[in-house]
């Protein structure tokens, strides 16, 4: 077995963000049009490779059934929905509105991701590995190339819609696992069960659940805000030059 941070890990994590900074530097001058086609592309491929491993994995269990604890409701794999509807839809408000939370999601999800691998990612098949860490090095990539877009420049108002995106998300998080819920304790979408990891110096349920989601939502709330400090503070010194 493969612990998390062990070598195999290390590895991994340096890998997947090297492969992340050369790739978003081979694409930097791609129309984000492009980025956006290609990642909801990527995230076909990885899907498939993901159901078709976890299906064969659990067959003896469960048969040709995709285990419920794998469904694509973890905030990384939901992004793949949202790449899709990016691409097919022509409604810019709603392209807007997933762009502001796909920004800090993707960047600090991926991120995430890399450093507290699953398990599975870490001592699966090496096709599962690769799926793994190279979708979620290419989320960390789409959340660059929309901190640089000169197409979007997202500003404060974005911010907001992010955090009411984010409010959203929470009870579509409790609800889901809530309806998919089997008596076991392998359902975790968005973390909102439980931490990913246990023994996690923060984010652990030492002092109960309601604590350990009230850190959980101060760290998103701090992450979001270090994605938008820029906007937030135009923002702030327009106010004050209007009021002098």
């Amino acid at each position: 077995m493969h612990a998390l941070f062990g070598t195999k890990h290390l590895i991994l994590i340096a890998l997947s963000f090297l492969a992340a900074a050369l790739l978003f530097l081979l694409t930097r001058k791609w129309k984000f049009s492009t980025v956006c086609k290609n990642m909801f592309y990527l995230g076909i491929v990885s899907e498939f490779i993901k159901v078709v491993y976890y299906i064969t994995a659990n067959e003896e269990t469960y048969g040709g059934v995709l285990p419920k604890s794998d469904l694509p409701f973890h905030l990384c794999s939901i992004q793949i929905l949202f790449f899709a509807v990016i691409n097919f839809t022509s409604n810019e408000k709603i392209k807007r509105v997933l762009y502001s939370f796909m920004l800090p999601s993707c960047l600090f999800g991926g991120i995430a991701a890399i450093l507290i691998a699953t398990d599975s990612s870490r001592n699966g098949l090496w096709i599962l590995t690769l799926q793994y860490f190279a979708y979620h090095a290419a989320l960390i990539v789409f959340s660059l190339h929309l901190f640089t877009s000169k197409e979007l420049r997202l500003n404060v108002k974005d911010y907001f819609n992010c955090l009411k995106f984010l409010v959203a998300v929470f009870f579509f998080a409790v609800y889901i696992n809530g309806m998919l819920y089997d008596g076991t304790r392998e359902l975790n979408f968005m973390y909102v069960v439980s931490p990913p990891q246990p023994g996690l110096p923060y984010l652990n349920e030492d002092k109960g659940w309601l604590v350990y989601m009230i850190r959980y939502a101060v760290l998103v709330v701090v992450c979001v805000t270090l994605c938008y400090l820029k906007p937030i503070w135009k923002a702030i010194k327009e106010k004050k030059a209007a009021r002098s």
